[in-house]
């Protein structure tokens, strides 16, 4: 992973450096997601990073069970 710098306004900022280890790795997951989306060059860009985010994250453990029981957890 590579670290990026995004601007936010200060309240935002200041619950994020408030907010959970967890919470934080949740939030930049769905941010990587959402920009990885919008600049994908096509679909089928995207959908290949999907591919290779769901491979990588199986070879760590994370089965689509385990996803689904961190999902009903919340």
């Amino acid at each position: 992973m590579e670290r990026i710098v995004i601007e936010v306004d200060d309240d935002t900022a200041k619950k994020w450096r408030l907010s959970s280890q967890k919470l934080r790795n949740k939030v930049s997951q769905q941010v990587n997601i959402t920009l990885a989306k919008e600049l994908a060059d096509s679909k089928e860009d995207f959908l290949q990073y999907l591919d290779e985010l769901r491979a990588k994250m199986k070879e760590r453990g994370l089965t689509e069970e385990i996803l689904e029981k961190i999902l009903k957890d919340e």
